[in-house]
């Protein structure tokens, strides 16, 4: 996919003059499976967005247990720790598969804020969709019960099932992959 293409046809910025200088400004980054964008403690210099591949957030419990906090998969998904981009990140980025991620420096996010108002629209368009997304999880992990949740998953997260580590999807869910292997089998056996 060509950038002006992410830009005006995934991110949905319809001012080529704001395409053409993000597009002066984007670096795209290659990522392997296992590479870090981010890691927890690192301030963002750049904001960053999927192209391809599969990224999960990473944060640590009480005992340093890994935990799959988030999972982006879709083109277009800021590939970002935190809803503030000017703190520290929360969590880490890492890649579950190849991924190609365009990265802008965060001073030119700022000057074309500024210069282009229409991008406070995308910005806050992407902010109700980092928190509904998050909201939906949350609201999955804690009222849903264990068959539900990975239901949940499989329709928020179309054909994921089959591309990365179970173990990750079961961190993600709030259960043990023994649990997850088994509502698998169950939603085998009834279809």
């Amino acid at each position: 996919m060509q950038l002006y293409d992410f830009y005006r046809n995934i991110l949905q910025i319809t001012e080529d003059a704001a395409i053409e200088e993000a597009i002066k400004a984007t670096e795209i980054k290659v990522l392997h499976r296992g590479e870090y964008l981010i890691r927890a403690g690192e301030t963002p210099t750049q904001m960053c967005f999927l192209m391809k591949g599969i990224i999960r957030g990473i944060m640590l419990d009480l005992n340093g247990k890994d935990i799959t906090d988030c999972i982006m998969f879709r083109c277009g998904d800021p590939v970002m720790p935190d809803n503030d981009i000017t703190q520290p990140a929360s969590i880490t980025l890492e890649a579950l598969a190849d991924c190609e991620i365009i990265c802008i420096p965060m001073a030119t996010i700022s000057q074309l804020l500024d210069k282009y108002p229409s991008l406070s629209d995308l910005y806050r368009r992407l902010l109700v969709l980092s928190v509904n997304l998050h909201r939906g999880l949350k609201i999955a992990t804690y009222q849903y019960t264990a068959a539900q949740r990975y239901e949940w998953f499989l329709k928020e997260y179309p054909g994921l099932i089959d591309q990365i580590s179970h173990k990750y999807i079961a961190s993600l869910l709030n259960m043990t992959p023994v649990t997850l292997s088994r509502m698998r089998n169950i939603l085998k056996q009834e279809k």
